[in-house]
């Protein structure tokens, strides 16, 4: 698994999203909320994987309608995002935002793998601003 995020256009028309984040929390528990909270939203979770590593990841679809409450879900979850994984929801919630007539109902679908926090984990380019010594 690397430490990217990429937006990319679907072959049905629709865009897929590969995402990253780190998690503090204990994992399983972190796809449990999420599952709820994506289908909430309006979403369908296509997929959910959990491993002994501490490692997870969940796969699910929405409309591009509602990628600002998708983005604000995997934020409210606790997950530490990649620089990269944050860049790609910004520009798909911006891009929608422009054209939202044209492609509110147009499918997404990410992949989203968690990895649990140890003391040395980090996200290369991580979301989090730099600490004041």
């Amino acid at each position: 698994m690397d430490d990217t995020a990429e937006l990319s256009r679907g072959v049905r028309g629709g865009w897929e999203l590969h995402l990253v984040a780190l998690c503090a929390e204990d994992a399983p528990r972190t796809i449990r909320f999420l599952t709820g909270a994506i289908m909430a939203c309006g979403g369908d979770v296509i997929s959910r994987r959990f491993d002994a590593a501490g490692e997870a990841a969940i796969e699910f679809e929405f409309v591009r309608s509602v990628c600002v409450e998708m983005y604000s879900v995997l934020i409210a979850a606790g997950l530490e995002l990649s620089a990269e994984s944050h860049l790609t929801l910004a520009s798909l919630c911006q891009c929608t935002r422009e054209t939202l007539e044209s492609t509110g109902g147009d499918p997404v679908r990410a992949q989203l793998f968690i990895r649990a926090v140890t003391a040395t984990a980090k996200i290369e380019g991580g979301s989090a601003p730099p600490r004041v010594a």
